[in-house]
């Protein structure tokens, strides 16, 4: 429901170029790109690829039987049995993908990454974490 969507892509714990394909979504955020069956199915990759085309967004995994609810305020909230896997490229340093044949690996430096579980929350402003649906003073 995202601006940017992953419409395909493979698996795999690496960003490599070619990994993934995005198209436009139905755009109710344009903060984050959401990838689905995170841990199930080896999907780090492919998330950190859409990211290198898309720095400006976090990337969002969500693991099987659990939810991200982003309110108003753009606080993320995680429920559920699984994990949340949020990617922040806000601070890269590096990316080589402009010069990388489809299949190769692409290097990131600098790329955040949270595992955050039922009961935390994430600031897409702030770019902070914590746990419980307040905010920390």
């Amino acid at each position: 429901m995202s601006e940017h969507m992953i419409a395909f892509g493979g698996e795999g714990l690496l960003p490599r170029a070619g990994l993934v394909t995005m198209a436009p979504g139905l755009g109710l955020t344009n903060r984050v790109v959401v990838d689905h069956h995170f841990a199930e199915r080896a999907r780090l990759g492919r998330l950190m690829t859409a990211l290198s085309y898309n720095p400006f967004a976090i990337g969002l995994g969500l693991d099987e039987d659990t939810a991200a609810f982003i309110g108003p305020d753009d606080v993320l909230s995680v429920m559920g049995s699984g994990s949340v896997t949020l990617v922040d490229p806000a601070e890269i340093e590096y990316s080589n993908l402009s010069s990388r044949a489809t299949g190769e690996p692409v290097c990131l430096v600098n790329v955040r990454v949270h595992f955050l579980v039922d009961g935390w929350s994430f600031d897409l402003n702030a770019r902070k974490a914590w746990n419980g649906p307040e905010r920390p003073a």
